[in-house]
C-alpha cells in the first residue's frame, strides 16, 4: 500500500482549489501537464542562466504543484484515461531529466569536500530517481493492481521536489546546496533499493 507520509497530502486542498479554477477557465489535464513541465524549463533557464537558486526551488515548487494538478482536473471531469496517464508519466520523466540537467550544469566543477565530484552525485540521484518512479510503474502493471498503489518508501516524486525545493532556498539564503544534494544521493538510494526488495518480496511470494 503507498505511504501515509506524502507531501501530496499536505498540499492536496491547494492543489484542488487551484484544479477547480482552471477548470472553470477551461484548462484541460494535458495543458496542466505541459504548464508542469514548463516550469520545469523556467528552472532550469533560472538556474542555469541566472544562477538563482531562489527562483530555481520557487519554480520547482509550482512544478510540484502542477504535477498534482493535472490529476485532480481529471479527476473533476471523470476523463482519467490510460493515455492522459501515459503523456503524464512522460512529461513526469523528462521534467525530472530538465531539473537534474540544470543542477549537474550549475554544479559541474564542484567537488564537494574537495574530494566527492558533483556531477556523479547528481547522476546517481537522477539514476535512483528514475528507477524509484520505474519500480512502481513495473510493480503496478506486473501485479495488475492486486497489490495496490506501489508508491512506497521516502522519496517519491512529490518529495523529491519538495525536498530539492525547500534545500534551493536554504542554499540560496546559506550555501550548502552540495551538501544538501549529498544527502538527497543517499536518501534517493535508499528509496530505490527498498522499493526493489519489497516488489521483489511480492513477487517471490507469488511464485511460491
Amino acid at each position: 500500500m503507498p505511504s501515509k507520509f506524502r507531501v501530496r497530502y499536505l498540499f492536496r486542498p491547494l492543489v484542488e482549489l487551484i484544479a477547480r479554477g482552471l477548470n472553470k477557465i477551461g484548462i484541460t489535464a494535458n495543458i496542466a501537464t505541459i504548464i508542469m513541465l514548463s516550469f520545469a524549463v523556467l528552472s532550469f533557464i533560472s538556474l542555469v542562466f541566472f544562477a538563482n537558486l531562489l527562483f530555481f526551488g520557487i519554480l520547482i515548487f509550482l512544478c510540484g504543484i502542477f504535477d498534482g494538478i493535472d490529476g485532480a482536473i481529471a479527476r473533476i471531469n471523470n476523463k482519467s484515461s490510460q493515455g492522459g496517464a501515459f503523456f503524464d508519466s512522460t512529461m513526469d520523466r523528462m521534467s525530472e531529466l530538465v531539473i537534474f540537467l540544470a543542477l549537474l550544469l550549475f554544479c559541474f566543477e564542484d567537488l564537494l569536500w574537495n574530494l566527492i565530484d558533483m556531477k556523479l552525485v547528481i547522476f546517481i540521484s537522477f539514476f535512483c530517481s528514475l528507477m524509484i518512479s520505474y519500480s512502481r510503474a513495473r510493480g503496478e502493471n506486473f501485479f495488475k493492481k492486486k497489490k495496490g498503489d506501489f508508491d512506497i518508501g521516502l522519496m517519491a516524486r512529490s518529495e523529491r521536489l519538495f525536498y530539492l525545493f525547500i534545500t534551493s532556498i536554504i542554499a540560496f539564503f546559506f550555501n550548502f546546496l552540495n551538501e544538501f544534494l549529498f544527502l538527497f544521493m543517499w536518501l534517493v538510494i535508499g528509496t530505490a533499493i527498498f522499493r526493489f526488495l519489497k516488489i521483489n518480496k511480492y513477487i517471490k511470494e507469488l511464485e511460491n
